[in-house]
């Protein structure tokens, strides 16, 4: 895929980050059950993923050669645990988006990701080729953390609990640093198999069957399972989150881990804004600073690009 076009799809899939984390957020809220939401969403989503690969006779006969290349080993098994790190940062929109709020979740994710994103082009996951970390692209991903940093500082000045929070952030944090990985990864999976929709439908897969059990037992230790709302549309981020990483795993090939993160950040602050703007929750905070982080990040998505060219990989 063309860059530009590749870094377009990146910036949606980032806008579609921030309304489904405010969807699964609001879905926890509703049940009650953070764990419960995430199992929703994750298992709709895969459920969406299944349907679309059965209708599409191509996508199905990559299926059916899926149980050969795995046996083939054309790509080490423990990628497949990519599913467990999409559960759990769809567990921590759930869990941690209403208590820290959507600026706060998203800081802490791009915390995880700048750290995590330059370490995994090193190595070549995910383009399938090295790519020099170079003072240019160090100084990009700085820029677009300090962005997210400084879009959500009136958050920080107005919170009462900043010890709480910090805790809640750890959560985030921790699927952020393994957003990286799970996206480079899943890009080889695509690659291998020759279709990024087998690389979603594996990733929903075992993150279903991973967030399954763990609520099984939390069921039967607190006597409660009802996953059932009458508000519909909170089903939607299960579907939405199947688009967001297919978006996701077409572009790693194309842009490199850092810039295809650095581009999704700039969506999700931008997601962001509209979110606070249109669907407020109680620590929304819309400002001055809001807009600066946002023309930082692009700032950032511009010295990252020159950084990112055919000279820069190796």
């Amino acid at each position: 895929m063309p860059v530009a076009l590749a870094l377009l799809l990146a910036l949606v899939a980032g806008v579609g980050l921030a309304v489904q984390s405010r969807i699964n957020s609001q879905l926890g809220i509703e049940l009650q059950d953070s764990v419960g939401a995430a199992l929703v969403s994750f298992g709709t989503g895969f459920a969406a993923v299944v349907l679309f690969a059965l209708v599409r006779p191509k996508v199905r006969a990559k299926l059916r050669a899926v149980p050969g290349l795995l046996r083939r080993r054309v790509y080490p098994r423990w990628y497949l645990l990519a599913g467990v790190v999409g559960a759990l940062y769809v567990f921590a929109q759930a869990a941690t988006v209403g208590p820290i709020g959507l600026s706060l979740f998203t800081i802490a994710i791009v915390t995880g990701q700048m750290a995590s994103g330059l370490l995994m082009d090193r190595l070549g996951i995910g383009a399938g080729r090295k790519i020099a970390v170079s003072g240019a692209r160090i100084t990009g991903a700085v820029l677009a953390f300090l962005a997210a940093v400084l879009a959500a500082s009136a958050h920080f000045g107005s919170s009462k609990a900043v010890g709480p929070l910090v805790l809640f952030m750890l959560i985030p944090l921790l699927s952020g640093l393994l957003q990286s990985v799970q996206q480079g990864v899943l890009g080889q999976i695509g690659t291998a198999h020759g279709s990024p929709v087998i690389s979603t439908l594996l990733n929903f897969g075992v993150g279903t069957v991973a967030l399954l059990a763990v609520w099984v037992v939390q069921a039967a230790i607190i006597g409660r399972a009802d996953l059932l709302t009458g508000q519909w549309w909170l089903y939607l981020g299960g579907p939405l989150g199947t688009m967001i990483l297919a978006a996701a795993t077409i572009c790693v090939a194309s842009t490199g881990v850092l810039l295809m993160t650095l581009t999704v950040i700039g969506g999700q602050l931008v997601g962001a804004l509209a979110v606070d703007i249109f669907w407020p929750s109680a620590g929304s905070v819309v400002g001055p600073e809001t807009l600066l982080g946002i023309g930082l990040t692009g700032v950032a998505l511009l010295i990252a690009a020159r950084a990112s060219g055919p000279r820069s990989a190796r």
